[in-house]
């Protein structure tokens, strides 16, 4: 079985070579590094792999070497065309694990692999810009053909005690996908909701009712929500529909598995402070859609392709 979100249905990179031009470091595993040394050497090249792929000194996550710049900070490979040397020439199975997922994010959960896309892609949130809100898709086939497993997160819940609340990960994860989608209020209200139904899963007494408890907990969320007057409806995608596109895609990325429940809405009530701060500090709102996007762009990068940062902001305490 996959899961995916809809936008993934017939993405297609556009070749602007934003990622290939990125600050990131693009790491490549152990593999990926030899087989790469390999292929140089046939081709009497073994000068330029010395200079173009190089080995990390603090190896770890799957990462052995990283791919140099050139001069202006683009990667080693890119081409003026904004092609991929490697690419052209040796082939997609030549490209490292990151290159050939980029900007896909899959997923290897107990309900099968999972899939959503990167909003530090141009072409992403290009198709994020709509008006009907995120959906889930479930197929026996996979929008892409998936060359290997390399996943960037994992979930399963089923390993955990019932008397856990991340036992109902599913369940608690399409109810927070559903708030954050609730366009009956504002952000501010839908977050401040989340926070709170949070509190309350981590109030419910760990016994032999958890499970009907958080049921009946989520059934008193949906029936309130219902409540609630719908808002005014737009045509048009606006930056506040941009921002909940991106919030529910973060949520679906498995944050509240992978860094749990309390540290998960702290950082959501974060990004969205950040988010609300930087948009207030722009000398003008006359293009209020492309400086969201651009925010936008830099939180993904903040937050998911920094994880390491990320996972030891945590681990000192520094998340809020």
């Amino acid at each position: 079985m996959y899961l995916y979100l809809d936008v993934v249905e017939n993405f297609a990179c556009e070749m602007c070579g934003t990622c290939c031009r990125n600050d990131w470091m693009i790491t490549v595993d152990e593999e990926s590094y030899y087989r790469n040394a390999r292929w140089f050497k046939e081709r009497g090249c073994s000068e330029e792999f010395s200079q173009a792929l190089l080995p990390l000194s603090k190896r770890g996550f799957g990462e052995y070497a990283y791919i140099a710049k050139q001069s202006d900070g683009s990667c080693w490979f890119l081409d003026p065309t904004n092609l991929c040397r490697l690419h052209r020439e040796a082939g997609h199975d030549q490209l490292d694990a990151v290159c050939k997922t980029f900007p896909r994010y899959p997923m290897n959960t107990s309900r099968g692999v999972e899939l959503t896309l990167s909003f530090s892609c141009p072409a992403v949130l290009k198709k994020m810009t709509r008006v009907e809100p995120l959906a889930i898709v479930r197929s026996e086939h996979l929008p892409w053909q998936e060359t290997q497993r390399d996943y960037a997160a994992e979930a399963f819940p089923d390993q955990r005690s019932r008397y856990h609340p991340l036992h109902y990960y599913y369940e608690l994860e399409s109810h927070f996908f559903d708030i954050i989608q609730c366009r009956a209020m504002v952000m501010d209200e839908r977050l401040d909701f989340l926070a709170a139904s949070v509190n309350k899963v981590l109030q419910i007494p760990k016994d032999d009712f958890f499970g009907r408890s958080l049921r009946c907990m989520m059934e008193e969320n949906y029936l309130l929500m219902d409540e609630k007057t719908c808002l005014r409806q737009t045509k048009y995608c606006t930056p506040e529909i941009l921002i909940e596109h991106f919030l529910a895609n973060f949520i679906f990325k498995k944050p509240f598995y992978n860094y749990g429940l309390q540290k998960t809405i702290e950082l959501l009530l974060l990004m969205w402070q950040e988010i609300e701060e930087a948009r207030k500090k722009a000398v003008t709102f006359t293009d209020d859609m492309g400086i969201t996007g651009k925010i936008i762009m830099n939180m993904e990068f903040q937050y998911n392709h920094n994880r390491r940062q990320l996972l030891e902001s945590f681990h000192n305490g520094r998340e809020k």
